[in-house]
C-alpha cells in the first residue's frame, strides 16, 4: 500500500490518509508508480515543484499561518465526509477485486434478468406447447394464448405475495409507532399531573 506522501514529504492531512487507506485508490497509485508513463508523470511533476514551488513556500509561510485554522478545519470536514461515505457504503474499504466483481455484476444484471425472463417465457410456451397438441398453427395460437394467461397468474401471484409480506411490515412499524406514541402521551400526562 502506498504511504500518503505530499511530493515527498509525509502528509500531515487527515483527508489524503483516509482517500489512501481505500484498497481501490492505494491499488490505483501502485499502478501509477509501476507504470513508466506513471513514473515519468511523478518526476515531472515533483520536478516542477522542486524548481516553482519549493522556493516560494518559506515566504508564504507567514501568510499560510493566517489560514492554517481555515485548512485544518476544511481536512478535518473533508475527513468527516470520507467516514459518511465509507457509512454509508461500506464496499468503498473492500478489495479491489470485490469491488470490480460487485460493479460487474451490477452492470450485467439486467442481461441476465432479461436471458431468465427470456428462458422462463420459451420454457413456459413450450410446456403448453406440448400440452396443446404440439402440431399446427392452432395449437402454437393455444400455447400463445395460455403462456399469456400462465405468465399473468404467476405474476400476479408474486405480486400478492410482495404486498402481503409489505402489508405485515406496515403492521408491525404502524403497532411500533402507536406504543411509541401511547408511551409518550402516558408520559406527558404523568408529567402533567406532577
Amino acid at each position: 500500500m502506498v504511504k500518503p506522501t505530499v511530493n515527498g514529504e509525509k502528509s500531515s492531512s487527515h483527508f489524503i490518509a483516509h482517500v489512501t487507506s481505500y484498497p481501490a485508490v492505494a491499488d490505483s497509485l501502485d499502478a501509477i508508480e509501476n507504470n513508466p508513463y506513471g513514473k515519468k508523470g511523478i518526476e515531472l511533476a515533483t520536478e516542477g515543484y522542486n524548481k516553482v514551488v519549493a522556493p516560494v513556500v518559506p515566504y508564504a509561510q507567514r501568510p499560510y499561518g493566517y489560514v492554517a485554522p481555515y485548512v485544518q478545519k476544511a481536512d478535518e470536514l473533508a475527513d468527516g465526509g470520507l467516514t459518511r461515505v465509507d457509512n454509508t457504503f461500506p464496499i468503498v474499504k473492500q478489495d479491489t477485486e470485490k469491488i470490480k466483481g460487485t460493479i460487474l455484476d451490477l452492470a450485467f444484471m439486467p442481461l441476465r434478468m432479461a436471458n431468465q425472463g427470456k428462458d422462463y417465457l420459451l420454457s413456459t410456451y413450450s410446456n403448453e406447447y406440448k400440452k396443446c397438441g404440439g402440431n399446427g398453427y392452432i395449437a402454437g395460437g393455444k400455447a400463445v394464448i395460455t403462456t399469456g394467461l400462465v405468465v399473468t397468474s404467476d405474476s400476479l401471484s408474486w405480486l400478492a405475495e410482495y404486498l402481503n409480506q409489505k402489508k405485515e411490515e406496515g403492521k408491525e412499524f404502524a403497532m411500533e409507532k402507536k406504543d411509541a406514541a401511547k408511551e409518550k402521551k402516558d408520559a406527558a400526562k404523568e408529567k402533567a399531573g406532577k
